[in-house]
Order: C-alpha cells, then sequence, then structure tokens
C-alpha cells in the first residue's frame, strides 16, 4: 500500500501496514515462552496475550497519535474487515497497557484474582520482551512495565475488594433510605471501619459510610468504587456495590 498525500508543496509517505503487525509479535513472543514455560503456566501466557490481543483491536486506535495514522486504521477496518493487531506494529503495544489493564481486565472480563495477577505479569514479561528484542521504544515500554507491575499486585486485591463489598451489600441492606446516590466514588480516607468518599459526578462529598473493618482493611486512598448509597438515619450505607479501580 504506497499512496501519497500532499501537504503544501511536500510529498509525506502515507502510514503502511506494519510488517510485522503486531499479530505476528504476539506469535513470536508466544512461541518463545512455549519452549521455556510448563504447559499449565504457558496456557496463562497465552490466555493473557489473548485478552491483551482483543483489547488493542477494541480500542487501540484511541491512542493513535496522528491523522495519518487513524485515517489509515478507519479505511482498513471500516472497508477491509481488518484488526488494529493486524495494521499496526510493535511500537503501538505499550500505549495500550494502561486501558487494558485499568480498564479492559476490569470492567469487561470477569476475571478472578490470579487472573488479574498474571494479566500484571504477564504484561511486563511481554513489554521486557518486546525492550530486548527492540521492538518498541524503550521509555514507552518501561512505563508500561512499571505499571503492570504495579497491577499484579493491586489487581487481585482491588477483585477482593470488590468481592467483599457485594458480600457485605448483598447479606446487610438497611431497611429504609431517604436518598440515593449512584456514582463512582473515590476513596478519599481510610478509617477502621470508615471509608470516607467523595463522587466523581455528583460532586458529592465528602461523605462517611461505615463498613465492616475487614473492608476498610482492604481499601486503600486514591482508588475508585462504583456504589448506590442509601442516606439513612444512621448516615451513608452501601446499597449496591460494582468494580473497584485501583490504578
Amino acid at each position: 500500500m504506497s499512496s501519497k498525500v500532499k501537504v503544501r508543496n511536500n510529498v509525506i509517505a502515507f502510514p503502511t501496514v506494519a510488517q510485522p503487525n503486531i499479530d505476528r509479535i504476539f506469535e513470536r513472543f508466544l512461541r518463545e515462552q512455549r519452549e521455556r514455560l510448563k504447559p499449565r503456566t504457558y496456557q496463562r501466557y497465552e490466555e493473557i496475550i489473548t485478552l491483551f490481543q482483543t483489547s488493542l483491536n477494541l480500542y487501540g486506535y484511541q491512542e493513535l497519535p496522528t491523522p495519518g495514522e487513524n485515517t489509515l486504521y478507519r479505511r482498513l477496518a471500516d472497508y477491509k474487515d481488518q484488526t488494529f493487531c493486524s495494521i499496526f506494529g510493535p511500537e503501538k503495544i505499550p500505549s495500550g497497557v494502561s486501558t487494558f489493564l485499568t480498564y479492559f481486565m476490569i470492567r469487561k472480563v470477569m476475571a478472578s484474582e490470579s487472573l488479574l495477577r498474571a494479566a500484571g505479569t504477564v504484561t511486563k514479561k511481554l513489554m521486557k520482551w518486546l525492550v530486548e528484542n527492540n521492538y518498541a521504544p524503550k521509555g514507552e515500554a518501561r512505563k508500561a512495565m512499571e505499571l503492570a507491575s504495579q497491577a499484579s499486585k493491586e489487581l487481585p486485591a482491588a477483585e477482593r475488594l470488590a468481592r467483599l463489598l457485594y458480600d457485605f451489600a448483598q447479606t446487610h441492606p438497611p431497611r429504609m433510605w431517604t436518598d440515593e446516590l449512584d456514582d463512582y466514588f473515590v476513596v478519599e480516607e481510610v478509617r477502621p471501619g470508615m471509608l470516607i468518599l467523595s463522587g466523581l459526578t455528583t460532586e458529592e462529598g465528602p461523605l462517611e459510610v461505615k463498613v465492616p473493618r475487614i473492608i476498610s482493611e482492604h481499601c486503600k486512598v486514591g482508588w475508585q468504587i462504583n456504589l448506590l448509597l442509601g442516606e439513612t438515619r444512621m448516615g451513608w450505607r452501601i446499597l449496591e456495590s460494582g468494580n473497584v479501580y485501583p490504578l
């Protein structure tokens, strides 16, 4: 594909399909891992890379930095049914790590704690491999590696907290409440048996929400939690809970 566009008096090459593309790079990465890993561990690697590939195909275009690359993607995606990973090269992989770990794995995948931990671990290994093989910019890959390292610890912890919140909401609903707030809440402060929250969209807060100590012990300042709160005579209580976002 060698089409060109004119900019004033200069002619610049229009972006073309990468060789190798991301699909081929993922295949090479997995082929190398198969040679060194036990079958069960390799299966988890394969699962994570497939999920990452899906995330890039769905959302990778949002990180494209130039109009030319956006146009290329639109043309081939709309008229040729090509995917993001079949169009672009491995230098685009690091920019997709944040969406994969902080959005896709939390919102789009019914993931266990072990799968979330593996997502961070495998992504970190992938970033290191990209750098070693000169497939991606070192600066971007290392930032993605740091995020992946953090995710391998915090994503499982966040899933654990989400499960605790759900169980509490299901087993200890208040009998009566006079007002409701449905929002994504930022954890501003954690006290034993108490969370201090502020709403992201309702601008409500700070709100004191009483919870069991096991929940406050698993919660961290700065995390975001999707909650439906009810105002009772004893203060705000959790009616329903959703995802927890640690990163």
